[in-house]
């Protein structure tokens, strides 16, 4: 009887073998695509152009992800209380319908201005008792402004400061978390707003009215990205440095360097990578840079002269200029194979390097990316991966956005695996493609952000590969 038992048992046993060996290992679709070539432009990230797209050149516009505008306080508020947003609604719509953002900021003080007395800030201001610097310029180089009579506030007078924090309430009563600004530059403090003097020849303020000046900008922008600028008195000396780290660091404020390949190698935004997008702007035009050498990394007897090249390596930036008019059309021409390269440099850059799911499911199922980031940067905007299902029509019949999977985790200069369990629900038995993008948020399914990977495209999908969903 036992002996029956058992050879019962063991013909059970070896049926459920059978079965196992039978079925097998469900079998695993891996996919390795290769990088894709030549320039991707993507949004939150790339080249900037100063000034209004009708004064690009087209070659040029076609690099450009952003627009840069500084205004000047005077002509945004002629008079006390009244307001004209003309010119910045302009500067906005303009970029706007070219599918750009735009980088902007307001002036208090100007070099280059051509306001009538050299007011950049309105003339009632200081009719109401603010004190000011005044100076007649005759520039020895272009950069430091135009000829003529110059006015500055002094950026600490209580009554200076009193009135610009009414102007910026409105200014962001009117603008803040516009989608059609990417950065907002505090430009309250310095000559051009750079937190400096020069050529003013006047003393720094005191670091706790500094702090005043970008505590009033926090209080009033909510959701726009503030932007402070870095120059070399705050990037190698002075007092005023403790209170950039502090906006930086504590207040996720970004940095702007205003004197790339001239007097700055980009380290000093470095400080922000992984909290805040760092913003470039050039030390002058490139003709200028040229000129002097300082372009191709020679030094100037101030040890001024760095490559960009070298500088997006040392900065990690999101934003870099690329000047703006005919001189950054002899900047492309004269260096295309680099403004090329840095286009996939700058910022983020994904290449989908890996992809491993089962070919065959019937339920929730395990999938894994690898992801390399080859750019200098984390991305700083919000996304969201989504996987699809694509029928034999093109018809995109499931989609998911597997929350174990996010781009900001996706560090620069290395490859970053995540693996997700997918769950593609209520669909019809048969054989399917299966789809990845990147959309701007979860449960929005339109492409927002490309692959720089060789792969498929159907609408703004990358079709990975065939799956198949059994009953």
């Amino acid at each position: 009887m036992k002996m029956h038992r058992a050879l019962i048992l063991t013909v059970l046993l070896l049926s459920l073998m059978t079965v196992l060996r039978a079925a097998g290992p469900v079998p695993q679709i891996i996919v390795t695509p290769r990088p894709a070539a030549g320039p991707l432009f993507n949004p939150g990230k790339g080249w900037s152009l100063h000034g209004l797209p009708k004064g690009q050149e087209q070659e040029v516009l076609h690099f450009a992800g952003m627009g840069v505008g500084r205004f000047e306080w005077a002509k945004l508020e002629p008079r006390e209380g009244e307001y004209d947003w003309k010119p910045v609604e302009e500067m906005l719509a303009a970029w706007e319908n070219l599918g750009r953002v735009c980088n902007i900021g307001v002036m208090c003080a100007s070099t280059h201005s051509r306001q009538p007395g050299g007011y950049v800030t309105p003339k009632w201001v200081f009719d109401a008792g603010a004190k000011k610097h005044e100076m007649d310029l005759a520039p020895t180089m272009s950069t430091q402004g135009s000829p003529g009579h110059k006015v500055a506030p002094v950026f600490d007078d209580p009554i200076f400061l009193a009135k610009y924090r009414v102007f910026l309430k409105a200014f962001a009563k009117r603008f803040d978390g516009d989608p059609r600004i990417a950065v907002l530059d505090i430009r309250s403090y310095g000559n051009w707003g750079e937190c400096h003097m020069s050529p003013f020849k006047v003393p720094d303020i005191a670091p706790e009215k500094f702090r005043e000046h970008v505590q009033m900008h926090l209080d009033a922008f909510k959701k726009t990205q503030l932007c402070l600028s870095r120059n070399s008195n705050l990037g190698h000396y002075g007092p005023l440095r403790e209170i950039f780290d502090w906006a930086i660091q504590t207040q996720h404020i970004g940095p702007r360097r205003d004197g790339i390949c001239g007097n700055s190698d980009g380290k000093e935004t470095a400080i922000g990578l992984g909290l805040v997008p760092g913003v470039f702007e050039f030390y002058g035009n490139y003709d200028m840079m040229k000129q002097l050498g300082w372009w191709d990394g020679i030094k100037d007897k101030r040890g001024y002269g760095f490559r960009l090249e070298e500088c997006v390596e040392n900065g990690h930036p999101t934003w870099v200029d690329l000047g703006g008019g005919k001189s950054s059309l002899r900047l492309l021409n004269e260096n295309r194979a680099l403004v090329e390269r840095l286009s996939n440099r700058i910022g983020y850059h994904f290449h989908l390097a890996r992809a491993a799911w089962p070919g065959k499911i019937s339920g929730p199922f395990d999938l894994e990316l690898t992801v390399q980031n080859q750019g200098v940067a984390p991305i700083y905007i919000p996304c969201s991966v989504a996987l699809a299902l694509i029928d034999d029509s093109g018809k995109r019949i499931a989609t998911v956005w597997p929350k174990a999977i996010q781009p900001k985790q996706w560090q620069p200069d290395r490859a970053t695996k995540q693996a997700a369990t997918v769950d593609f629900k209520n669909i019809t038995a048969g054989r399917y493609r299966m789809a990845l993008t990147i959309t701007s948020k979860a449960d929005d399914a339109k492409p927002f952000i490309k692959f720089g990977t060789e792969l498929p495209v159907v609408d703004g999908w990358y079709i990975l590969g065939v799956i198949e969903v059994a009953k």
